[in-house]
């Protein structure tokens, strides 16, 4: 029997290894991704590699064979394949030339990963040219959650490590969502307009794209937040606006409605971002519907808490915004 296991071992690593490994992605040169991306930023995607590695033919068979893996990586990053074998001398995006010195491990490989020569291994940079690895297979969960961090931008604003936890409550392993009961009692513009007028409180507007997967994580992972639900119910007056409506809606006696452009974004949204469309995104109203802040950045469930109660609490009045968070480490 276990003789038969080791021939049957061998046979499958030979096949492995005789075969041409072809995926969906789109790599490009190296040499290409700085002059592409002094033009365009867009994140990066480095996935470093070797021939005989059967985990690397793995990652390719399957997560970058993909379609929706591919695809999303093809339009919203600059995917670059490199061989950490590679004898050549390679000009990197910091203009500096590596080659390979060890004999083994590209220096250029050593120096992104730190010396770790686990594979497979992918960087990625942000459009702010600050890079990341992630070592070992990555699967079409596993891979997605860095991707979005650095395909919506949630890496300006939070850790890495506080995206993931997030991102797995919403989107846990297998499954497309999670099912989750929403804790907020949203309220409808109209509903709320109405509410102003014999119980006047702030009112929390938030602005909904379906397009961006931060945007469902806060929705479920930090609007939901217990501690942050109950004090929106108390304090606020919840409305949550689709980006793309197209209902006809009526804020401060002014009339918005969809033109229906080529950007498919309602006039309301247009003109509370001041034609900046960022998200996820939120506006802080006061009693009188007049705006106090305009967030447009991913918050934790602990800074959404927090921005909440330094307007509920009228904090603002008295204490500027910086003054406040020290004084709420």
């Amino acid at each position: 029997m276990r003789g038969l296991f080791v021939s049957i071992f061998v046979l499958f690593h030979g096949f492995l290894a005789a075969q041409s490994v072809r995926d969906s992605v789109k790599w490009i040169p190296m040499d290409s991704v700085a002059p592409r991306f002094a033009r365009v930023q867009k994140p990066v995607l480095l996935y470093l590699y070797a021939d005989k590695n059967d985990s690397c033919r793995v990652q390719e068979r399957t997560t970058f064979s993909n379609p929706e893996v591919a695809n999303y990586v093809n339009i919203l990053f600059y995917p670059v394949k490199f061989d950490v074998h590679s004898k050549e001398i390679v000009k990197f995006f910091d203009e500096n030339a590596y080659t390979n010195t060890s004999g083994n491990i590209h220096n250029l490989a050593q120096m992104l990963t730190n010396g770790n020569d686990s594979l497979p291994a992918i960087v990625m940079f942000s459009r702010r040219a600050k890079g990341q690895p992630f070592f070992g297979y990555q699967s079409r969960d596993d891979i997605f959650r860095p991707l979005i961090f650095y395909a919506e931008d949630v890496d300006k604003w939070i850790a890495y490590e506080h995206w993931k936890k997030l991102h797995e409550k919403a989107f846990p392993p297998g499954q497309q969502q999670v099912v989750t009961r929403l804790t907020i009692r949203w309220k409808t513009l109209d509903e709320a307009t109405e509410l102003y007028k014999t119980a006047p409180r702030k009112t929390l507007l938030t602005f909904y794209n379906r397009n961006f997967i931060s945007e469902t994580v806060m929705r479920t992972q930090v609007y939901n937040e217990k501690s942050v639900a109950e004090y929106l119910n108390k304090m606020y007056y919840p409305v949550n606006i689709d980006a793309y409506s197209q209902d006809t809606l009526k804020i401060k006696g002014v009339t918005y409605i969809n033109e229906n452009q080529p950007h498919k974004y309602h006039q309301l949204p247009i003109a509370a971002l001041e034609g900046k469309m960022q998200f996820p995104a939120l506006l802080i109203l006061d009693e009188n519907g007049n705006v106090l802040d305009r967030v447009q950045k991913f918050l934790t469930p602990r800074e959404m808490l927090l921005l909440l109660k330094y307007y509920g609490e009228n904090s603002h009045k008295t204490t500027p915004w910086d003054a406040y968070l020290k004084e709420n480490k």
